[in-house]
């Protein structure tokens, strides 16, 4: 989200004036919010690929692998041993997990009546077992929707939607805009390819940096990624 707000601000910059800044540096950001999230809910139905019967051990077992790997040092020690299916699982779990305490955290702050169980701060098992039941897809419909709806926003209307989930909307702004700098890896799980070759357009070559490898923030902590984070505030 913060690629994607700090690429939101830059092309919409000629629509407010008041809030502009001398650079703005976007990492791994998605050009299209939905397509993202829909990325996240498919990884985590990951292991639905495996036989019925074969499911619940083999997610146990992934656990299990997990659980050995933290024992271990977090120095990089090859390839982790998870297959196709494990890793997306574990992708998709991770977001998944996050997702559950943004609905907890908002929901405390305002209850839109969505959940059944009570909404406790120390005894959270009950609602927090209700809540990984909601997608990301369900937490747009169900919270996301109805929030806006209430403040005059109707997301169930797609120009509304796509103003607020999709970077091409604002194209011209972000083409117009030379203060922009755009980090990304071409194997990030939310940026499909034609995402990728859309950025080319929008972003001019000398504002765009893209590292063929490293997922979604996979790569922070390789010294070329950080070099090019550093380059992007050169000349400020």
């Amino acid at each position: 989200m913060g690629g994607f707000h700090s690429l939101f601000i830059a092309g919409t910059s000629n629509e407010a004036p008041l809030l502009k800044f001398d650079r703005y540096v976007a990492i791994n950001s998605p050009v299209r919010l939905l397509y993202a999230v829909s990325q996240l809910d498919e990884f985590f139905q990951a292991p639905l690929a495996w036989p019925p019967e074969e499911r619940t051990k083999n997610i146990e077992n992934t656990f299990l692998k997990v659980a050995g790997l933290s024992k271990t040092s977090l120095a990089p020690q090859g390839t982790p041993p998870f297959s196709a299916i494990e890793s997306k699982f574990l992708i998709g779990l991770a977001f998944r997990l996050i997702l559950r305490d943004v609905i907890f955290s908002s929901q405390r702050r305002n209850n839109q009546g969505v959940l059944q169980e009570r909404i406790k701060g120390l005894r959270r098992e009950a609602v927090y077992r209700e809540i990984l039941q909601y997608s990301f897809k369900d937490y747009i419909e169900r919270f996301v929707a109805p929030y806006y709806q209430t403040r005059g926003i109707d997301l169930t209307q797609p120009e509304a939607l796509k103003r607020g989930t999709d970077l091409r909307t604002y194209a011209e702004g972000l083409r117009a805009n030379p203060n922009i700098r755009l980090i990304v890896n071409r194997n990030d799980i939310l940026l499909a390819e034609e995402d990728l070759e859309w950025l080319k357009t929008a972003i001019g070559s000398e504002q765009l940096t893209i590292f063929e490898k490293g997922g979604h923030l996979g790569n922070l902590a390789h010294p070329a990624v950080q070099k090019a984070i550093v380059g992007a505030l050169e000349g400020l």
